[in-house]
């Protein structure tokens, strides 16, 4: 898929009493479509993430969801402090329609998050996930900030397609995009000027056009079982 443009960090927005405005998050997604976003960003750090718990997350996901443009790239936060809670949610997602998954690091134990542990959280998540992943670092609120080294042996993984920095540092982007030239290449699927194309998006094409070569081997079918009037 093709990741490109301009996305959205869409805020979660709360009642006075802590509750989902799901109303108000209706509203804002069917605007953001209207505009000329490249796609939207849910349940990232503006979003709030760590302040909902499991049941709220799935329903501001949906709702956002159903609310979008159906031509608007979707990415969803589902970082969780397991490898387990993190699959179970974007398998979640998947079933909801977005096209890839944003995933930070655990938390709670930052502090012993060694190289070794964020590897193979990071690779067990991508083996598991329906949807492709993004990694999100963001230091200022995760207490470790993935080194470019990890980052650019992350990027031998099939199912990760890029990464969400939010470090700050253009010194730090550079060094990303350097480490990672030799990483292995995907084709995409893309249109004439360049707009997104996913999985997702696809899908009803391709079922479109089963459905029509179903329909023309049966009308062939029915052809090929007449007998020719010739032969009456």
């Amino acid at each position: 898929m093709l990741i490109e443009g301009i996305f959205a960090a869409v805020p979660t927005p709360f009642y006075p009493d802590e509750r989902v405005y799901f109303r108000k998050l209706e509203a804002n997604m069917a605007r953001y479509s209207r505009s000329l976003l490249a796609g939207m960003l849910l349940l990232g750090s503006t979003g709030e993430a760590p302040m909902l718990d499991d049941a709220e997350s799935r329903d501001v996901l949906r709702t956002a969801a159903d609310a979008a443009a159906p031509e608007k790239v979707l990415i969803a936060g589902v970082g969780r402090e397991s490898v387990k809670a993190t699959v179970e949610l974007a398998e979640a997602v998947a079933g909801f329609n977005y096209d890839a998954v944003l995933v930070r690091i655990p938390t709670y134990y930052a502090s012993q998050m060694s190289q070794a542990a964020v590897l193979h959280y990071f690779r067990c998540v991508a083996d598991r996930s329906p949807l492709p992943v993004l990694i999100y670092n963001i230091p200022r609120c995760v207490p470790y900030n993935i080194p470019i080294e990890l980052v650019a042996e992350l990027a031998q993984h099939p199912n990760i397609i890029g990464i969400k920095d939010s470090s700050g540092s253009l010194e730090r982007i550079q060094g990303a995009v350097a480490l990672t030239h030799t990483a292995p290449r995907r084709t995409v699927i893309v249109t004439p000027v360049f707009e997104a194309v996913t999985a997702r998006m696809l899908a009803p094409k391709a079922e479109a056009n089963a459905a029509a070569v179903l329909s023309l081997r049966r009308r062939w079918r029915v052809v090929l079982a007449r007998p020719s009037p010739l032969l009456l």
